[in-house]
């Protein structure tokens, strides 16, 4: 996910000191910055969420879901 993409759906941003840590593993965008994925799977934002507990992209398009580990 990238351009629109990435500002509709944010990439969930990994800190250069985050570890990877059972389903959760830290990867490299095309941009070279670093995303939290969970089982292989990138993990994204959505830009209308403002608030913990906010969950208005899940169903999105039939293909955003909110990680349920």
């Amino acid at each position: 996910c990238k351009d629109q993409c990435a500002t509709n759906w944010p990439p969930l941003k990994a800190e250069s000191t985050d570890k990877s840590m059972g389903d959760w593993t830290v990867i490299t965008r095309d941009d070279q910055t670093s995303q939290w994925a969970y089982k292989g799977k990138p993990v994204y934002t959505y830009k209308d969420d403002k608030k913990a507990g906010d969950k208005t992209g899940d169903g999105k398009g039939g293909a955003w879901h909110v990680i349920k580990p």
